[in-house]
């Protein structure tokens, strides 16, 4: 009878072992789902960061803070993957662990599978987002383009009529003071170092500086009566 009993434990044992095995084969594709899709993730923030930083008008201080949320989600992936192959690693023979071992950690490698089932579609919805806001941006330069360069143009024209006006030219320092402050404009909004506003483009705020600009040359010209 104790030899009956012995051999249904290791019959059992044995079933146990099978499972886990399955188990964590399962584990192990869906452990390569995972860690495609954050590379994907990873990938997707890259090409946004790589439209940033050229000083052409793209909102650099926005976005930036989006990349960093973004970052902060595959940091997290991240973590679940280091737990799993450090789990996995532990878990190399089976045929030694006990009944109760090998159910912790079909346990473990059952919830592995259920957490990146879920885990992985948010990868993919965060991918698209970021390929999406690549998209956008690279519509916006070159929408930005020709209204920088116009309002760039009249800066400098600004300048260049500013100072043949001389300098006992009625209300010149005034309006050298206003060109200034275009001027500063003109730079943070080249260097993407504003606040996207949903009511307001970016293309409105150049429009708002070339207007501003236009009205110091007319207030230059005047000196001239």
């Amino acid at each position: 009878m104790w030899g009956r009993r012995r051999n249904a434990e290791a019959r059992l044992l044995a079933e146990a072992g099978e499972t886990l095995a399955y188990v964590m084969q399962v584990a192990e594709d869906a452990h390569g789902l995972l860690r495609d899709a954050r590379n994907r993730l990873e990938d997707a923030h890259d090409q946004v960061a790589a439209t940033l930083g050229f000083g052409d008008g793209l909102p650099v201080n926005t976005v930036r803070a989006q990349l960093t949320q973004g970052r902060a989600t595959w940091d997290s992936v991240d973590s679940m993957l280091a737990t799993y192959e450090d789990m996995r690693a532990s878990w190399c023979d089976v045929e030694s662990a006990d009944f109760d071992a090998i159910k912790a950690a079909a346990e473990f490698f059952t919830e592995y599978s259920q957490s990146c089932a879920s885990t992985v579609p948010d990868l993919e919805g965060a991918t698209e987002s970021l390929l999406g806001l690549r998209n956008k941006l690279l519509e916006l330069r070159v929408k930005v383009a020709p209204i920088r360069e116009r309002a760039h143009t009249a800066m400098a024209a600004a300048a260049n009529e500013l100072a043949w006006s001389g300098p006992a030219a009625q209300g010149r320092f005034a309006l050298e003071a206003r060109l200034n402050a275009v001027g500063d404009r003109l730079r943070a909004l080249d260097a993407g170092h504003i606040e996207v506003d949903p009511d307001r483009k970016i293309t409105d705020w150049y429009r708002d500086v070339e207007t501003e600009i236009a009205d110091i040359r007319d207030g230059i010209s005047r000196t001239a009566y």
